[in-house]
Formats: C-alpha cells, sequence, structure tokens
C-alpha cells in the first residue's frame, strides 16, 4: 500500500489532484487508516494508470468515471484502445511535423511548395474523419471506385 505522497510522483500528479479524484468518486483509496492517510493498493494504480490514458485522449473526468465504473468494463481491451488511439495521434503528429519540417525548409531554400504539400498533413486527418462517419454509405451507394 502506498500513500498519496508516495503515489502523485509515479505518474507526475500533484497530491490535490489525487485528493479531487477521490472527491469525484473515480480514484478512491483502498484504506484510509485512523490518521486519515489515503492508502492506495495496486489495482487502485492500475485504475489511475486508466484515468491517465483516458485523461491522455482528452476524455472529461465525469465520463471517464463512467466507463472505469461500468460492470462491462475490460482493461484488457480498454489498454488496446489506448494503444490504437495513441498511435493513431502519434501518425498525425508525424504528418503534421513533417509538413511543418518541409515549410521551413522551402522557407529556408527559397523552394516552393505546393498548395497540395501544403495541406497534405492536415488532409489526412479529414480523410480519416469522412471515413469513419461516411465510408460504409458512401461504398454502399457509389460502390468501392467512387
Amino acid at each position: 500500500m502506498k500513500t498519496v505522497k508516495q503515489v502523485a510522483p509515479l505518474p507526475g500528479v500533484s497530491v490535490r489532484t489525487l485528493h479531487y479524484y477521490d472527491e469525484l468518486g473515480l480514484l478512491t483509496p483502498s484504506e484510509v487508516t485512523a490518521a486519515g492517510y489515503r492508502l492506495y493498493g495496486d489495482d487502485k494504480l492500475e485504475r489511475l494508470q486508466q484515468i491517465l490514458f483516458y485523461r491522455e485522449l482528452e476524455l472529461p473526468l465525469a465520463q471517464i468515471r463512467a466507463i472505469l465504473s461500468s460492470p462491462d468494463f475490460d482493461r484488457r481491451a480498454a489498454l488496446g484502445q489506448h494503444l490504437a488511439a495513441l498511435e493513431s495521434r502519434r501518425q498525425r503528429l508525424d504528418r503534421l511535423i513533417e509538413t511543418a519540417r518541409a515549410t521551413l525548409a522551402a522557407d529556408k531554400g527559397g523552394t516552393k511548395m505546393t498548395d497540395r504539400e501544403k495541406f497534405e498533413g492536415f488532409k489526412q486527418e479529414q480523410l480519416a474523419h469522412n471515413e469513419a462517419a461516411h465510408g460504409k454509405e458512401t461504398r454502399q451507394r457509389w460502390g468501392d471506385e467512387a
């Protein structure tokens, strides 16, 4: 069992954050000593990791609490989803970084980027969004070629 002061530095959160998560019922301690110290076991540290993964994906705390409190929550499945989402975000950031590098190189070297090259990194995100939102319907209506 670890105290709040021992847990907080592990992920780099403040003691106040852990107290706030307790107030919200998001991360309650495993036990509270007679002196009022909050103690966290391994299961609570795993829950904190899940909370931080969801925070990294910018989910609001109320939604995280609902997800983690759901009776059908599957930690392994959630970890797989976190990994996929983070890898997708990394790919998007890599594209944007390459676009920024190319823009800087063009500015320094005096070469001109095409309009398409200027926006290639941004376009991929929109294509992925459109595919997720409308891809199935589009293929059903007009086929794979369209």
